[in-house]
């Protein structure tokens, strides 16, 4: 059951990373298991170029969803909180060097594009991680096996290794993740408060939630609980809710073990046709296009 799962994997308020990195070095490369405790629902001021070797779960970026499994390639820009949480493995309780992680500053980037303009061409991608970004296709597929490589070379080979990898990235095929606008803003917000908020939320939207319930609890009228989650989130509440409730059902529609009318009731909804009508809003599709066009790519992939 998807309660079930929440429960286990719970966010909690994303906590501010302290990234320790050598002066000596541009940047950090690390790898390190799961659970481990870097690995929960954080955000730092450095970019990070995040690896997934091992293991199945749900990933978050911002107000976005999303399922991983080996070889997720994802960049995510400055102080978007972010987490990978990996399905419960009773044969393997902790998963060696399930990450790979590539850190680094904003300013050292900067600093590189302004001394050589030819990596200019990087423009674009560092804008688009703003809102976290994940790779996919040839160019994913060799950078992660750079990545991983870079664990045995020396400083110098590292570095070029780096700029290599920003480079093909920047060329190949990507999808922006968290939604325009979104961000959590510790100095004009108190960042304590929209944490808790966006805790409930993650942990509670498969039940009825009504903003009033939450601006209560929060100590604000609705008014001022929807210019507060607006500001905090760039979106809506309701909004909010419904791109969450359909992520998840994205997920279970994947899965396949569920009929459409058991994902509506499950993610939240009380109304299949409301249910249909909000997913083809955010899709594109109904929710049974969207099963058989995965299941279509599956199919065509296997030939």
């Amino acid at each position: 059951m998807i309660a079930t799962q929440l429960n286990d994997t719970r966010l909690g308020a994303p906590v501010f990373e302290s990234i320790s990195q050598d002066p000596k070095f541009s940047f950090y490369w690390h790898c390190h298991d799961f659970p481990a405790p870097i690995a929960r629902w954080n955000y730092h001021p450095e970019y990070e170029l995040h690896l997934i070797r091992y293991s199945e779960g749900n990933y978050f970026v911002g107000d976005y969803i999303g399922r991983f499994g080996p070889g997720n390639l994802v960049l995510v820009g400055p102080n978007i909180p972010h987490a990978w949480l990996s399905d419960p493995d009773d044969a393997r309780p902790v998963i060696k060097g399930r990450d790979v992680v590539l850190q680094f500053k904003g300013e050292w980037l900067e600093h590189m594009m302004t001394l050589c303009p030819e990596l200019n061409c990087l423009s674009r991608l560092i804008e688009d991680s703003a809102q976290g970004v994940e790779f996919m296709g040839d160019a994913a597929a060799r950078c992660a096996e750079l990545l991983v490589t870079m664990g045995e070379q020396d400083n110098a080979g590292r570095l070029l290794t780096m700029l290599t990898i920003l480079r093909s990235l920047s060329q190949g095929e990507y999808r922006i993740l968290a939604s325009c606008g979104y961000g959590l803003d510790a100095k004009d917000t108190s960042s304590v408060q929209v944490d808790a908020v966006l805790r409930y939320i993650h942990d509670h939207f498969h039940e009825e939630l009504r903003m009033s319930t939450l601006a209560a609890q929060n100590g604000m009228t609705p008014s001022t609980f929807s210019r507060f989650f607006k500001h905090a989130t760039g979106d809506t509440f309701v909004a909010f809710l419904r791109r969450i409730r359909i992520g998840h059902a994205c997920r279970l529609l994947l899965e396949g073990r569920q009929s459409i009318a058991d994902i509506c009731f499950q993610v939240g909804y009380n109304n299949l046709s409301n249910f249909n009508r909000h997913f083809r809003e955010q899709k594109g599709m109904t929710p049974r296009q969207y099963q058989q066009s995965t299941a279509d790519r599956v199919t065509n992939n296997t030939h």
